[in-house]
């Protein structure tokens, strides 16, 4: 068995690209306190049911040492970014009414999210510089947006297109399971241009089209604006000085643009 490639990411867990008889990929916790929280984004990859999205199969799972680890299918292809970047807005089109099918579709459940919101909006460890979106984030009424089942992290990274194919990968244990924590992910990208973050050019086009779509069906809401920049403090604590300037400036840029 050899390592043929580790992939980057931001989880913490290392994700390796492995051969033996066939190539896999394997991802491992980062620690053992970490390996509860692993197991659960297997869990919800493993019971992940629907008839036009696909996920990776799941292998293999156990520990190696006191680390939990997973191996599953390995999907070739291209990350959604890529695949918007290359493709004609029809077949783009066609991609995002399945993933947004998916998001709507998921049912909502008789609980609220409100105490998940503000204990997590209360635990941040960030600057006072930071308040005014906190504020922003806490003023709206959370016992409107009921929990359901969610992807949990669904940016364009972790969306992958193998033979026009729609595979979701690395589902997130997130602290609060809401189809509207999707739909801020999706956000993140048109208007925090998360996957381009390490591109001189942000600007795209097409994101200008995604997001009439969206608001076509009526998908984007204030709340999940407003939990997009909750994402976007969320990162804050994990980032340095430049990045956290570039994350103030794209706060900014995205309350305005809603107001």
């Amino acid at each position: 068995m050899k390592i043929l490639k580790e992939f980057s990411g931001y989880s913490g867990c290392k994700t390796l690209l492995m051969q033996s008889e066939n190539i896999f990929v394997r991802k491992v916790s980062p620690n053992s306190t970490y390996n509860n929280r692993l197991i659960k984004q297997i869990n919800k990859q493993k019971k992940f049911k629907n008839n036009i999205l696909k996920t990776p199969k799941v292998f293999d799972h156990g520990t190696l040492g006191n680390l939990y680890y997973c191996d599953m299918e390995y999907i070739q292809g291209v990350s959604l970014n890529d695949y918007v970047k290359r493709e004609n807005i029809k077949n783009i089109k066609s991609k995002f009414e399945k993933i947004f099918d998916f998001i709507e579709n998921n049912n909502s459940l008789d609980e609220n999210i409100e105490e998940f919101i503000i204990n997590k909006i209360k635990s941040l460890q960030i600057g006072s510089e930071f308040n005014y979106y906190k504020d922003y984030c806490l003023d709206y009424d959370w016992k409107k947006i009921n929990k359901s089942y969610c992807h949990g992290d669904l940016t364009f990274e972790n969306i992958i297109i193998s033979n026009e194919t729609i595979y979701l990968i690395d589902f997130l244990d997130s602290f609060v399971d809401t189809k509207v924590a999707d739909v801020s992910k999706i956000l993140q990208e048109l208007y925090a241009f998360w996957s381009l973050r390490a591109s001189p050019n942000k600007f795209n086009i097409k994101y200008i089209m995604i997001d009439e779509m969206l608001r076509e069906r009526n998908i984007v809401s204030l709340a999940s604006i407003k939990f997009l920049i909750l994402n976007l403090l969320r990162i804050i604590p994990y980032s340095n000085k430049k990045d956290n300037a570039f994350l103030l400036e794209q706060m900014k840029y995205i309350i305005g643009k809603n107001k």
